[in-house]
């Protein structure tokens, strides 16, 4: 089962932190390949890098994961099942909009989130990474 921890905070744990800064490789690269000439609205930066994750937590690590954990309960390894199966679930959202191979890149971010979810018991810590995540992806990659 996930390490569960008593603090509320996920801030202030090094776990997190390392979580929070794990894009940053991947952020670079693809701006070493890409640039960062994108002109975006405020409007859309706000929408994809902050309500999208917001409703999407919401839906995905506030309502599913907690119903699957207690229809699935046990985990493997670190990840718990309900977390595998939202992923699962979470990927397969992102078909509607998006290629196959982006949707299956969706994948472990969505393990990362439920795994916060899981072990800090609140939405605030999945949130944090997806806005951050998004954010940065946005900013150096500009497209969806």
């Amino acid at each position: 089962m996930v390490d569960q921890v008593e603090s509320k905070k996920p801030y202030l744990e090094k776990r997190f932190l390392l979580l929070l800064l794990a894009p940053f490789p991947i952020w670079m690269y693809l701006y070493s390949i890409n640039g960062s000439s994108y002109g975006y609205s405020l409007e859309f930066f706000l929408t994809f890098a902050l309500l999208y994750p917001y409703v999407e937590e919401i839906v995905f690590r506030g309502l599913i994961q907690p119903t699957l954990g207690k229809k699935l309960p046990g985990s493997n390894a670190i990840i718990s099942n309900a977390n595998i199966v939202t992923s699962l679930l979470f990927s397969s959202a992102h078909l509607i909009n998006h290629s196959p191979l982006w949707a299956l890149a969706t994948f472990i971010p969505s393990l990362i989130y439920g795994y916060t979810m899981d072990r800090y018991k609140t939405l605030y810590a999945p949130t944090i990474l997806h806005c951050v995540y998004n954010a940065g992806y946005f900013a150096v990659a500009g497209q969806m």
